[in-house]
């Protein structure tokens, strides 16, 4: 069937890569009862504290006695929160079902812009690129940043329409799409706004006769809806951000991260698409190459540059997580893979050896991309273990809601105390910390009774065994813990 005859169900064309999504990241749903990711749990608790207090700034129970402001931005929790009530189920059950609803739109929100941008034949490719890549393995996790990253996309095509000219209204609703990233995960937001800051420049460098009053309107709206949340914030409490402390990796660190973030497939065919465009471009005599390439290559080109200096930031002694700075830069990644595989459909033309191999590239496509994904559905488990669940369930049964647990494990806080709605002594997003207890002191067992009675801690959780206190009195033990009662 020839492709002109394929497009007349363009519509549903476009769906197939989603829907495979769909159905993929329906594997692990249906095969756990709880939620895939660590992180969900802290996200769980601000939903919780977000149905039982509506509006607040302030969380009084994690990094417990102490509280501390709410840094996290709050629309992925008011969304659980309000899908909870609406269904009257619990939010992890939520976060669990909004899996394959978030791993669908994430890529159907992609390949509807490639489309836009490109054609038909580019998105298809382009969402089965996106198969190999880490951005579609985080996909089938309930996160903020799926959730901004579904947006991203779109953000970026409507104020890309607004600058070509069609219309303010774009930036308007690009600018709308921006507020509610910021109001998601701000990071996401604020690399969106790099892209879009460094592709107005470019343009502007290259004198492009285009509507540059788009980015004020765009910034503008973006200002409007992020500050409905942001505004209260810094006013009552400022700002605080620990940057998590990361080791410096070696070159080829960096590039075995590179390649499991965007996938080998999709790298050898973005290098295609590079090299080609360089031996077009060489062609030109005037010497003026860089006006040859049309705005929408200029934009991804901009979009991969400036995350690649930004992910070699550490180079300079700066703490960075590249592989999620890398995250961002996957979808412009995958959109030049799939203009590599386009070059060897537009070859096909001029020589038969090329039509033949575009056939057999496609398929492979195919073929490899849904085996990687379908080894990623099959193979990815809940993070958060059945043990950890049972100590914060004999929390919810047996806590008081007061008395701080002191966990002498790691990652174990956030379950508790979104299962439990007990007090604990960490929680979970270590950036948004403002003063915490002195965990060291009790991880080494040289503690007081004084020390106990001053930070309010009613509950230790051990892992490994430590010295024990006569008022400890162990109250509960699975298999992997033991909870310890402060008796005084």
């Amino acid at each position: 069937m020839e492709y002109s005859s394929l497009t007349r169900n363009k519509s549903f064309l476009l769906l197939i890569p989603a829907i495979l999504a769909l159905f993929l990241s329906f594997i692990p749903t249906l095969n756990y009862q709880g939620p895939l990711s660590w992180d969900i749990y802290y996200h769980v608790h601000l939903a919780k504290l977000y149905m039982a207090q509506g509006f607040t700034l302030w969380d009084p129970l994690t990094y417990a006695p102490f509280g501390r402001p709410i840094f996290y931005p709050p629309l992925f929790h008011y969304l659980l929160a309000s899908l909870a009530m609406l269904f009257k189920v619990d939010p992890f059950q939520v976060s669990r079902w909004i899996q394959p609803i978030f791993a669908f739109s994430l890529v159907l929100s992609f390949t509807y812009v490639v489309e836009k941008l490109y054609n038909l034949r580019v998105a298809l490719t382009a969402g089965f690129f996106l198969f190999f890549t880490l951005v579609f393995h985080r996909a089938m996790l309930p996160l903020p940043e799926t959730m901004a990253l579904i947006l991203f996309p779109l953000a970026i095509y409507l104020y890309y329409r607004a600058l070509q000219g069609d219309g303010l209204k774009f930036a308007v609703l690009g600018g709308i799409l921006s507020g509610l990233m910021m109001l998601t995960h701000d990071l996401t937001g604020l690399i969106m706004l790099g892209v879009v800051l460094l592709f107005t420049l470019t343009l502007k460098l290259r004198r492009d006769n285009v509507e540059y009053r788009s980015l004020w309107v765009f910034l503008g709206f973006t200002l409007l809806v992020a500050v409905l949340w942001w505004l209260p914030l810094l006013m009552a409490y400022g700002f605080t951000f620990h940057n998590p402390q990361q080791g410096v990796p070696g070159f080829l660190d960096y590039i075995n991260i590179l390649v499991k973030t965007m996938g080998l497939p999709t790298l050898i065919f973005a290098i295609l698409w590079i090299v080609t465009g360089f031996k077009e471009l060489e062609k030109d005599s005037t010497g003026k190459w860089y006006k040859k390439l049309s705005p929408k290559n200029i934009l991804i080109v901009v979009w991969v540059l400036f995350l690649l200096i930004v992910s070699n930031a550490y180079l300079l002694g700066f703490s960075i997580l590249i592989d999620r700075i890398l995250n961002f830069a996957v979808f412009p990644v995958v959109i030049m893979a799939s203009l590599g595989m386009e070059y060897i459909y537009s070859a096909k033309s001029k020589k038969s050896v090329y039509h033949n191999m575009y056939k057999i590239l496609i398929v492979l496509l195919i073929v490899s991309s849904l085996c990687s994904a379908l080894f990623c559905a099959l193979s990815v488990k809940p993070m958060v273990h059945d043990s950890q669940r049972d100590v914060a369930q004999w929390f919810a049964a047996h806590g008081d809601g007061r008395g701080v647990v002191m966990s002498l494990t790691e990652g174990l806080d956030p379950v508790i105390v979104s299962i439990s709605r007990q007090p604990v002594s960490t929680g979970g997003y270590q950036p948004g910390m403002v003063k915490s207890l002195d965990r060291n002191l009790y991880y080494s067992g040289t503690y007081s009774l004084e020390d106990v009675k001053r930070d309010n801690i009613e509950y230790f959780v051990e892992q490994s065994p430590i010295p024990h206190p006569s008022y400890l009195t162990m109250v509960y033990q699975n298999k992997d813990y033991k909870v310890w009662r402060v008796d005084i």
